[in-house]
């Protein structure tokens, strides 16, 4: 059975609990995404609900509403979507599992039983078993256990571990709980307001000025997925250890690039501990340290705000970068290896991503859900660059939340290929109309020359290896050359029909190729 993405099993949820007909708006409200985002979920959609016999009813102006023959077809659809969700999507929209889950990572190593958290959320003891499967499933991936014994329940693992696993908590609330949009600012309203829930305003405002100095020092400001990474990781510790309830952490092998960064590090314990009135180990400042140079500051010459020049420095990630254009270029028949605004966008992530590999250190990416739907291509081609140039790397596997940034960067490089072009106009209605087809093009596409404009009768004779398109407005002969067909006023109609010649049917050729490999 095709799989279905937690996105798109919250919509047939949402569309199962409604009788009456939903809008496109108000179900893009509640996922917090593009209306156009709902409208290719729900195309997606019919074709997985013919297998249950379920139809999406579409009414203009009404919205849409799941149809069935037999109600229990829609039955037992509910069953299977609960099924399906009992993973992260099945923790993140459930708020009773979100708190019993936050409170064995909060309280661990010590113990709480079944009983107290029965009569605690004032539900059977059969359900909270329920609960603890699926907060087991959740945690297992992140190197966690639930211990369940005669004594009690706790989740047993590293330090690291339980940080990384309260972090993605607040994360999926941010991320389920603020519909809304979806582009993050400094510290946005979502994650203030989830940040303030667990850890009181006091202490998030404590760390906004922790973190500002911070950047002071560095001379750098952080990217906003970094920022709220590091804002929530520096809360968590400090809720840790000022509960006692911190796990001893494993000898680490950690080799310090950057003295200044170390000491700023240091100085920002140093703080911590006067606001907490309780001494740390030495170990939270590699803590502090790690976070720090898997943010994608400048480490080095920190004078020189050139992010850029700092980033070549770094002979791995330089490498890593050039191998990743190559196999991405090879795979979409493209020479990217003179833009420089690729390869400097990817070097500014990969160093970091480097360090976040060796550190285990995640991210998330607010934008992921979008990105694999609207750049489904560059996406699919994306991943597979990826993992063919980290395929070596054991474990430690390059998640889909980075691969979701990387993307962008190729999407951006591909659609700089357009710009670029030495193309040769075919039109046979005058001279009139061949001078506004070709103003119009160049406004369109300014960067583009303008080899010639002929009638079809000549072109045979003026195709040359240098010319890179041919844009026609009449029928013509096969011609060993991507040939796109427009109106001689070239609407935006005919700006879309280039952009598809040119960028997406080559990358719907790599991506089949790819998929058949």
């Amino acid at each position: 059975m095709q799989m279905i993405t937690s996105r798109q099993n919250r919509l047939l949820k949402f569309l199962l609990s409604r009788k009456e007909y939903v809008t496109l708006l108000k179900i893009s409200e509640y996922l917090s995404v593009s209306e156009k985002t709902v409208q290719r979920d729900i195309r997606l959609l019919e074709q997985w609900l013919l297998e249950w016999k379920i139809s999406i009813d579409k009414r203009a102006g009404a919205g849409v509403l799941l149809n069935a023959n037999n109600i229990t077809d829609l039955l037992y659809l509910d069953q299977l979507l609960g099924a399906e969700g009992d993973d992260a999507d099945g923790m993140m929209n459930n708020s009773r599992r979100v708190k019993i889950a936050s409170q064995l990572l909060s309280e661990t190593p010590h113990e709480t039983s079944i009983n107290k958290l029965s009569e605690r959320y004032f539900i059977s003891s059969a359900s909270i078993v329920n609960d603890l499967k699926v907060i087991e499933s959740w945690i297992t991936p992140l190197g966690l256990s639930l211990i369940r014994s005669q004594s009690g329940t706790h989740i047993e693992g590293s330090e690291s571990g339980v940080r990384q696993a309260m972090a993605s908590l607040i994360n999926g609330i941010i991320n389920h709980n603020e519909p809304g949009s979806v582009v993050y600012s400094r510290l946005d309203p979502g994650s203030y307001k989830a940040l303030v829930h667990y850890f009181g305003e006091e202490d998030v405002l404590f760390v906004q000025t922790l973190l500002q100095e911070m950047e002071n020092d560095l001379c750098w400001s952080l990217g906003e997925p970094y920022y709220v990474n590091i804002f929530t990781h520096i809360l968590i510790m400090m809720y840790r250890i000022t509960r006692g309830n911190a796990l001893p952490r494993k000898d680490e092998s950690i080799t310090l690039c950057d003295e200044n960064i170390f000491s700023i590090a240091r100085r920002m314990i140093q703080h911590i501990e006067k606001r907490i009135a309780h001494p740390l180990p030495e170990d939270e400042v590699w803590f502090i340290y790690q976070y720090i140079i898997s943010s994608g500051v400048v480490i080095e010459e920190h004078n020189d705000v050139s992010a850029i020049g700092h980033m070549h420095s770094s002979d791995e990630a330089r490498l890593i970068t050039h191998r990743l254009i190559a196999t991405f270029a090879e795979m979409v028949d493209s020479d990217l290896s003179q833009d420089t605004a690729l390869y400097d966008g990817l070097l500014i992530h990969i160093k970091p991503l480097i360090n976040r590999l060796n550190y285990q250190i995640r991210i998330r990416n607010p934008l992921l859900d979008d990105i694999k739907g609207e750049l489904q291509d560059v996406w699919r081609l994306t991943q597979c660059a990826v993992n063919r140039v980290f395929s070596g790397w054991g474990d430690r596997t390059v998640s889909e939340d980075e691969v979701g940034y990387l993307t962008v960067h190729f999407q951006a490089a591909m659609e700089r290929q357009i710009a670029r072009k030495r193309v040769l106009l075919v039109c046979s209605t005058g001279i009139g109309t061949s001078h506004l087809l070709k103003s119009r093009i160049l406004r369109a596409f300014p960067d583009w020359t303008i080899v010639g404009v002929v009638s079809a009768g000549s072109l045979p004779s003026v195709l040359t290896d240098d010319i890179e398109l041919v844009v026609s407005t009449i029928n013509l002969p096969a011609v060993a050359m991507p040939v796109v067909y427009v109106t001689a006023f070239f609407n935006e109609a005919d700006i879309k029909r280039v952009t598809e010649t040119v960028i997406t049917e080559k990358l719907h050729r790599a991506t089949s190729l790819v998929v058949e490999n």
